[in-house]
């Protein structure tokens, strides 16, 4: 059977299930929302996650899932938090125990998991850890890369910390300017520089590790536009990618910006709409990208980030990140709506190692039409530890007025676009916290999901109603720092334990 839609990839696993030959597939996330999308397509997938929020609920209705700190209440497991911790912890193996072989769709690999998984016998489908921070995400190693293989970066250079000079990149790039940490994502170690002041914030945040100011940052020209991204899957027939969409980035009602520039806050596939001229220019990069991966080992999904320069079209590589990115499994249910065969499939395929045929052409042709949906990505703004005081149902909304403000109307349950049935309507989904839950500063409360648009029209601000949902669903959690001492007890309950 060659896989060339939808239906032949359902098809396709179904009859690999029946014959025996597919291995208990499990997603693991920190939240069960995480690892959503396969469901539709690989029998019996089921989820081992380690929060429990108000959507696992929703979830574990209709797939299996394991959750590590299901009945803990607002109390969490002290352990890191991700998928790593999961993958380790005696309850989940006790938990899979009655599984022979499994393998674990994960959002990237780490030399620990891979360490207890190689012990059990379990499979990770995902690349090695060492593709990760130490090769392909680390942004000084990968414009290397890209101007090797002729793919246009922003104009810039490599400079040491020690030899940041305010007055000399002005000459040399003009205002403003843009100083980059080479590890640290999400927009976290990205810094525009407007003035003097920027450039000391910039430099105080990224003091270096060594001594002697010898580690590197990127300083480049500031390109006036917005970011899409694009993700690709690296098969063994070739490169299969998605139509690109607009990233979110720094929106004030979604993420304070004191964390830096760049701050990624969603995606936006209902406004993503590109020129022939830019989506040539996109795929062109993406598969010198791929092809490059393939002369490395590297199989599977991978994410590029540009920018679109607003004045001339031309599009500029920023990142890479060699893994499942914050698209997903937004960017599944949106294909899935599509009735496309989800990117995520194929990087699994990859990874079990099974005999499969795909007809390329016809997969891309499919992947690369236009989509529906959008994503907001709300984050805690009191630049403190705090509590919500009030618990959000998880579930489908919509706005209504009442004595001329905004106010939740909860419709019914849903955790996915598909449960969706007109734009006016929005879902809570991705960790939506019980009351009393606790976040650290910038940390997510949950996502937004949509059918509607909520890029405006210039691609750098929300619409009025997505700013609306957004400041509206932020307000009806009650959102209050946490006072020091509940604080205390919360971070350190052993020296609180009585007796």
């Amino acid at each position: 059977m060659i896989i060339k839609d939808l239906n032949t990839l359902k098809l396709f696993f179904q009859e690999k299930y029946q014959k025996g030959e597919l291995p208990p597939i499990f997603g693991v996330g920190v939240y069960a929302f995480h690892r959503l999308g396969l469901e539709e397509i690989i029998p019996d997938y089921r989820l081992l996650v380690l929060r429990y929020s108000l959507d696992t609920a929703l979830i574990e209705k209709d797939i299996e899932t394991f959750s590590l700190e299901k009945g803990m209440g607002t109390r969490h497991i002290r352990e890191p938090r991700n998928s790593t911790t999961v993958l380790r912890h005696p309850k989940t193996h006790q938990y899979l125990a009655k599984f022979s072989s499994p393998a674990f769709l994960v959002y990237k690999s780490s030399s620990r998991m891979e360490k207890i998984c190689q012990e059990k016998g379990w499979k990770i489908l995902a690349n090695p850890s060492y593709f990760g921070k130490e090769l392909f995400e680390n942004k000084i190693k990968f414009r290397k890369i890209l101007e090797n293989i002729d793919v246009a970066v922003p104009p810039g250079k490599i400079i040491s910390l020690g030899k940041l000079h305010y007055g000399h990149l002005i000459n040399r790039f003009g205002l403003p300017f843009v100083i980059q940490h080479p590890t640290k994502g999400g927009g976290k170690g990205t810094f525009f520089i407007h003035n003097q002041e920027d450039f000391q914030k910039a430099l105080e945040k990224l003091k270096p590790s060594d001594e002697n100011n010898q580690e590197e940052v990127i300083v480049s020209q500031y390109i006036a536009g917005p970011s899409p991204s694009i993700l690709a899957c690296l098969t063994k027939f070739g490169l299969l990618m998605t139509y690109p969409q607009y990233q979110i980035l720094d929106r004030p009602e979604l993420y304070l910006s004191e964390k830096g520039n760049g701050l990624f806050c969603g995606h936006d596939w209902t406004a993503s709409s590109f020129s022939q001229k830019a989506l040539d220019q996109i795929y062109s990069f993406t598969q010198k990208i791929g092809q490059y991966f393939k002369t490395q080992g590297y199989r599977g999904i991978f994410g590029i980030d540009f920018i679109l320069d607003e004045n001339t079209e031309k599009i500029y590589v920023t990142e890479c990140n060699p893994r499942l990115t914050g698209a997903f499994p937004t960017l599944t249910m949106s294909q899935l709506l599509n009735q496309e065969p989800p990117l995520l499939a194929f990087h699994v395929l990859e990874f079990l190692n099974l005999d499969y045929q795909i007809d390329l052409e016809k997969l891309n042709q499919l992947m690369q039409k236009p989509k529906i949906g959008s994503q907001m990505l709300l984050h805690n703004l009191t630049e403190k530890w705090a509590q919500n005081h009030r618990a959000l149902k998880a579930g489908i909304y919509r706005l209504s007025s009442r004595k001329g403000k905004s106010k939740l109307e909860y419709l019914r349950p849903g955790y996915k676009l598909s449960h969706l049935k007109n734009p006016d309507e929005f879902l809570l989904a991705e960790g939506v916290p019980l009351k009393k839950s606790h976040f650290s500063p910038h940390r997510r409360i949950c996502r937004i999901l949509s059918l509607n648009r909520v890029l405006s029209e210039n691609l750098k601000d929300l619409t009025l109603w997505a700013k609306e949902v957004a400041q509206t669903v932020y307000q009806g959690f009650r959102i209050k720092p946490i006072r020091w001492f509940k604080l205390k007890k919360f971070l350190f309950p052993h020296r609180f334990a009585k007796g």
